[in-house]
């Protein structure tokens, strides 16, 4: 498949004219020229004309020379018949615009033909013949310069159909002046040119008294109409458009959001912003003017609650809520008891249990599979790009392989030349040089002989995979590269012909692709080996391109040569290709030279990188979570100033099964997705580890710690009290567990596979993570109490430390730190603790405000590792390349299958040519090509039904049959054939010769002497047919078909998405344009970048689902207590919109990989908040500021050093990962999910719970609507804002530790003894007291 293999045109046109010797005659009526002197010269005529008497000599006059009808001529038929053969050749370029077709034969045939033809010609040059008239060779033809001028104009802007351009730029080899087309006609090839003899065009007046210049009256204007045709189109003829512009107007770009000239988001959240901080600052006055009366804020605000209890109906339902929500909670409370207590009971029995269901879960190991193709992990099966992409490779060809190689010679001097056949200095780049191009020579050699090896032994050479146009009558590869204007052979550099050397061959090559024959050079063809054109804008890079229509593009100026193999590619054995593409990068990485710089790729080179650089990435995350666990063993545990006591308190073997757990709960995840047949990606493997090691680190220091303040006292009381420390701390595990489980099961909502396989496998982790540690990891902490009691050594439980010390009280430096530094100066005073929230508010009010101005997309480079060879290639790539990648507008249609495509009405509103309708599809997208700054449509489309119709013109004696019906080749000219339509069918097919003879062009090459429109090359695989059952190999319908071209050079996301998302725009408006068919646009790329044209919308979707998830949790798991509910989502969905603005800040794109780090800040944030609001909600002080500065005292600890220091310690190691998708997605991501989760659970969260921490008091709520008066608890906590005093009371039950005292229903605190139901006076029905027994005392606990 490509775009660019239209073989050239010759326009070789016989001037033939009658010179005047010393006695010829020159006055109307008389010739100078008749009849052939051989087959190539006019023999000397200075007579009357002569009567035509042959009819197809008539036939022809009436074609092409309509104004000689009737009347005798200075030509033959012979002449004629030569005449004809010469300007089809031209016809396949000129004959759209029929006023430009028209004057074009014009001037030939007056000069050919003419009844007056010694008027204005003169012979100047004559050979004698004995025995036979003169022959001609030379002559002059007078024209005067309105003539000249009227001529060059009807045909200036005539379109090129095969490249970008006009037909004359062709013709005339370069762009073209009228003078450039009177040399291009006259000049022959002693002189440069094509024609067989030289004609020199005298033009203005005449230099001999009897010779009167040829007069512009007999030409038409381009927007004249013919005797036979219309005027030319608009496109053709810009004065055919009337008052029309010619130009297709841009639309006015989509005016910004904005408010009194402001971005629109940024001044909502400003004015958001302001709001808060105006009710912040009035809650602050409150408090200092309650101050000031004596009065608490928080107490008043409780009373008065209670005392609106007793008003009416509203405080009495939220009673019963409260009421429902204690319940909830109390069950929730004495579940994870009993359950605690069972399995501590039976540690063996348990932890057995659960390595058999881990052993069944990870048993699907054995069907697990990991997929890195890019297409499975970026685009969704039902993905519309990927079903079109699919339907493409189905019914026509999978695009090509590209092989791909930039050469560059920064350290060479440019070289400055005189070009002689435009007569000026040409500055040439370094690039362009004779000693690069013999480098480049002898690499391209080396390229193309390299071979490879199958497993099977089979030898694979580049023939064998490369893609060949023209094959079977041209078996070369299209091998796109500056090179092949030498033939690829080192000798034609060498060439020195009449001081034309290969400098001179270069500037003519770079403006005319497609010549056969530099004759006015070094004399070798433009044209490849392969039969096809080097594009200039394809084979050089880094040019300076023109800003104006006037100029020329400066190709001298490239800054590099690209030398591109395309591969065949196949939608399902592709191992010889990827067996050469290995040779060839093993190859090219062990390249060097003194005289060139290289980079370059091949199709499989992306994907071994990043597999390669992943799976050594993974030795970085195994270093990462090694460094985990090492600071989980040594700080869990409280360490003794003797050595034996240090390692009997260590807690080396309870880190290490935390962190086997987290691996056994990912393992189990992967197995359980394996059974059914679920592929798994590297995201997977990297991220999903991370997530649940932060989730379950957490619990396990929770755990851990709250056994320490609270540790048993023998190795028999085990048990129960490790089943009361996991009743009081089961309930937060449940609730951050049941978070995360559901707010990831939501994300699986999303279309993106990455983000959908993550969060699939994250819910799933997670849970099964929070099943083992109510399980597997109880077992061990139970087995670990024991032996810590029994004075066994950690990690050697045979060996015992003979003195046998109780656990240290000491508390830890992070313990130390919160507590007596951190809380203290938080909470010093109320200004200081409003000026927190206000500025973490200032900052999410920021975030959101730049969260539009984040950019979209992925760095292809990103994925790459640090010092990939990829990368210069890319980064040269998008630098250097003068096209972009090539689009195809796929028509199609499955209930007809285009059986009406034959009519002319439906053929009418898809081709382009001059009878098609102006607004038909191809038309459509032709003007878009004239916007190509916003539409990213480089060129105009190139159409096989016109070509095909203008292939099936007789005129161009392209499509002939042999007697016996079958094709005959244009090739084949010793044959007898005739014309496969009739000159009397028209400009179009009939509808039964349509289909006949569509196959034959399809599968016929071009060539340049015959036929340049045969479109095997450009269009073998354009068309998907419908054959007949009877006959299958007789097509009956077109199933579907595409018309291709280019999109403009794309360098950044931004450009690639804008060419997708436009693409698809004008495939809608050409839909519109047709009857019963569907357009789809399809480019290589566009299955990876059809995920930016959602992913806002994903986004936020899917982290509104994600915090929703999180509030109903905390709703339903915090006892129905909608404040603090209300307050977790809060603080979780404000760091979900920090983690914008850091992104903002630091460059990080919006895509499939930072949506997954962003999903899962939703759920590390969950475990950030969650553990301190639990903690809140559960505390026995009176005040909303106790509470709060009891919940970071108690529950801070655990949250600076389970999640914050300890992800920390492994997130400092992703820093030196090889690729930049781990520095920048995850280092980076993950450094900012852990701070500003810290931040905000350590100093953001406390402050707001001590302003607006709403908590459901159940004992003052009974008390006021029953009638039953508080007693105040004994607390020594300060009531005072300032906090200075602010400590907690000593346990009266254990004697020590930091938790309060235990006398209101709030909260149910468990002692190592069984539960007794007793009655409890004056309480509702529901309302179940229990007390709570051990060996020294008792009391009561109100659930």
């Amino acid at each position: 498949m490509g775009n660019f293999y239209e073989l050239w045109v010759v326009v070789s046109i016989i001037t033939g004219v009658l010179g005047v010797g010393d006695n010829l005659v020159h006055e109307p009526g008389r010739c100078v020229t008749y009849g052939f002197s051989n087959e190539t010269f006019y023999n000397v005529y200075n007579n009357q004309p002569k009567d035509l008497l042959d009819v197809e000599a008539k036939q022809i006059i009436k074609e092409h020379c309509p104004i000689y009808i009737g009347q005798p001529l200075c030509c033959n038929t012979a002449q004629l018949r030569s005449f004809v053969d010469q300007v089809k050749m031209a016809a396949a370029f000129l004959k759209e615009c029929g006023s430009c077709w028209r004057n074009f034969r014009l001037i030939l045939c007056q000069q050919m033909c003419s009844p007056d033809q010694s008027t204005f010609m003169e012979v100047l040059e004559q050979e004698k013949v004995p025995g036979k008239p003169d022959r001609a060779l030379s002559f002059r033809a007078s024209i005067t310069k309105e003539y000249a001028v009227k001529l060059w104009q009807s045909c200036a802007n005539v379109r090129n159909p095969i490249i970008p351009g006009t037909a004359l730029d062709l013709i005339c080899e370069h762009q073209c002046t009228y003078m450039g087309l009177l040399r291009t006609l006259g000049y022959d090839k002693a002189r440069g040119g094509r024609a067989p003899y030289y004609t020199e065009y005298n033009v203005g007046n005449a230099k001999e008294n009897s010779i009167q210049p040829l007069h512009a009256d007999v030409l038409r204007h381009c927007n004249e109409p013919t005797e036979t045709e219309d005027a030319c189109v608009c496109d053709d003829c810009p004065d055919s458009c009337g008052g029309q512009n010619v130009n297709v107007t841009i639309p006015p770009p989509v005016e910004p959001f904005q408010i009194f000239g402001m971005d629109g988001i940024a001044a909502i959240m400003g004015a958001l912003y302001v709001l808060l901080a105006l009710l912040i600052g009035l809650h602050c006055l409150c408090r200092y003017i309650s101050r000031q009366t004596q009065l608490e804020s928080d107490s008043a605000s409780t009373n008065s609650n209670y005392d609106d209890a007793k008003r009416g109906l509203v405080k009495n339902l939220r009673f019963k809520m409260i009421s429902k929500g204690q319940t909830i909670e109390s069950c929730i409370a004495n579940g994870f008891y009993g359950w605690g207590k069972l399995c501590c009971s039976n540690p063996w029995k348990t932890l057995l249990g659960s390595l058999i269901g881990v052993a069944v879960c990870i048993s699907g190991l054995y069907y697990f599979t990991i997929t890195t193709d890019p297409i499975k992990l970026w685009s969704s099966k039902n993905s519309v790009a990927r079903q079109q992409k699919e339907f493409f490779d189905e019914h026509f060809t999978p695009f090509y392989r590209t092989t791909q190689i930039i050469i560059k010679a920064p350290s060479l001097e440019d070289k400055e030349y005189y070009i002689t056949s435009n007569q000026k200095n040409v500055k040439f780049s370094s690039v362009l040089t004779y000693p690069v191009l013999r480098e480049a020579m002898k690499l391209q050699n080396e390229v193309e002989n390299l071979t490879a090896t199958l497993d099977d032994g089979t030898v694979v050479t580049l023939q064998d995979v490369c893609y060949k146009p023209l094959a079977p009558d041209n078996m070369n590869c299209a091998i796109m590269s500056p090179l092949q204007w030498f033939q690829n052979k080192l000798k034609n550099l060498d060439i020195d012909r009449h001081n034309r050397v290969y400098l001179d061959h270069l500037y003519y090559c770079a403006r005319n692709n497609l010549s056969p024959s530099d004759s006015q050079n070094i004399g070798i063809p433009c044209l490849g080996v392969f039969g096809g054109p080097a594009i200039t804008n394809v084979v050089y890079g880094g040019y300076n391109v023109s800003t104006n229509e006037t100029t020329e593009d400066d190709y001298e100026s490239a800054s590099s040569i690209l030398i591109t193999i395309p591969l065949n590619n196949h939608m399902t054995n592709n191992d010889a290709a990827e067996a050469w593409e290995k040779e060839f990068l093993m190859m090219m990485k062990a390249y060097t030279s003194d005289v060139i710089e290289v980079t370059f790729s091949a199709e499989r080179a992306i994907e071994d990188e990043i597999s390669e650089s992943s799976f050594q990435d993974l030795y970085t995350v195994f270093i990462s979570y090694g460094l985990m666990f090492l600071y989980v063993s040594f700080t869990l545990g409280k360490l003794q100033i003797s050595c034996g006591s240090n390692v009997v308190q260590a807690k080396a073997m309870v880190g290490l099964s935390g962190v086997i757990i987290v691996l056994f709960s990912v393992a189990c995840s992967l197995g359980i997705f394996s059974y059914f047949k679920w592929e798994a990606t590297l995201i997977v493997i990297e991220v999903v580890p991370f997530l649940v090691l932060a989730v379950g680190v957490d619990n396990i220091y929770i755990l851990v710690q709250a056994l320490q303040k609270d540790p048993p006292k023998s190795v028999a009381s085990v048990p129960k009290q490790v089943a009361i420390v996991f009743g009081r701390i089961g309930p937060s595990m449940l609730l951050s567990a049941c978070c995360e489980t559901v707010a990831f099961s939501l994300g699986a909502m999303s279309t993106m596979p990455a983000v959908r396989n993550f969060s699939l496998y994250a819910a799933l982790a997670v849970f099964i993570n929070f099943l083992l540690q109510c399980t597997s990891f109880l077992s061990v902490i139970t087995w670990d109490l024991r032996r810590q009691l029994s004075g066994r050594y950690d990690c050697f439980c045979c060996l015992r430390n003979q003195r046998v010390e109780s656990a240290s009280t000491k508390k830890g430096i992070v313990t130390l730190i919160v507590e007596k530094y951190w809380a203290p100066a938080l909470f010093s005073s109320v200004c200081l603790r409003a000026a927190v929230v206000a500025l973490f508010f200032f900052i999410s009010c920021a975030s959101i405000g730049v969260m539009n101005k984040i950019e979209i997309g992925l760095d292809q480079t990103v994925a790459l590792p640090h010092h990939s060879y990829l990368g210069d290639y890319y980064r040269d790539l998008s630098t250097q390349l003068r096209v972009g990648p090539p689009v195809y507008f796929v028509f199609y249609n499955d209930n007809d299958r285009w059986q009406r495509f034959p009519k002319a009405a439906a053929q009418n509103e898809v081709c382009m040519g001059r009878t098609c309708n102006e607004t038909s599809a191809l038309n459509h997208l032709k003007n878009q090509a004239k916007i190509s700054s916003y539409s990213y449509i480089a060129m105009p489309p190139n159409s096989w039904i016109d070509d095909y119709f203008s292939w099936l013109d007789p005129t161009f004696d392209c499509c002939r049959l042999y007697f016996n019906n079958t094709f005959c080749p244009s090739t084949d000219r010793t044959s007898v054939c005739y014309p496969c339509m009739k000159k009397s069918d028209g400009p179009r097919p009939p509808q039964h010769i349509f289909f006949k003879h569509l196959p034959a062009f399809l599968s016929d090459n071009p060539n340049a002497d015959y036929c340049a429109k045969g479109g095997h090359a450009l269009y073998a695989s354009s068309v998907s047919f419908a054959n007949s059952k009877v006959d299958q190999s007789r097509p009956i319908a077109i199933q579907s078909t595409y018309f291709s071209t280019y999109h403009t050079p794309l360098h950044t996301s931004a450009d690639f998405i804008g060419a997708y998302k436009r693409s698809l725009e004008i495939a809608e408006e050409m839909s519109q344009s047709v009857s019963n068919m569907t357009v789809f646009p399809y480019s290589v790329f566009y299955v990876f970048y059809e995920q930016y044209l959602t992913i806002t919308d994903e986004t936020i979707v899917n982290l509104l689902f994600c915090i929703l998830a999180v509030f109903l949790m905390s709703f339903l798991l915090l006892g129905l207590n909608l404040g603090p509910a209300l307050i977790t989502t809060v603080t979780v969905a404000m760091i979900t919109a920090d983690m914008f603005g850091l992104m903002y800040v630091w460059g990080i794109t919006l895509n499939a990989v930072s949506l997954v780090n962003l999903v899962m800040s939703v759920g590390i944030s969950v475990e950030f908040s969650s553990h301190i609001v639990k903690s809140f909600t559960v505390s026995t002080r009176k005040t909303k500021t106790e509470k709060a500065y009891e919940a970071l005292v108690k529950t801070g600890p655990s949250v600076l050093s389970g999640i914050t220091l300890t992800k920390f310690v492994g997130i400092v190691v992703l820093a030196f990962a090889k690729s930049k998708i781990f520095e920048i997605f995850y280092f980076r991501m993950y450094l900012g999910i852990v701070i500003l989760g810290a931040l905000h659970s350590l100093v953001f969260l406390p402050t707001l719970l001590s302003f607006i921490g709403f908590t459901n008091n159940y004992h003052g709520y009974k008390s006021a609507m029953y009638g039953e008066s508080q007693t105040p608890e004994s607390d020594d906590m300060s009531p005072a804002d300032s906090g200075v005093n602010m400590k907690l009371s000593p346990d009266p039950v254990h004697g020590g530790g930091s938790d309060p005292i235990i006398s209101t229903p709030q909260l149910s605190r468990y002692t190592n003894g069984p539960l007794h139901k007793t009655t409890a006076p004056l309480t509702p029905p529901s309302y179940t007291a229990w007390t709570l027994h051990n060996s020294d005392q008792s009391y009561g606990v109100q659930v």
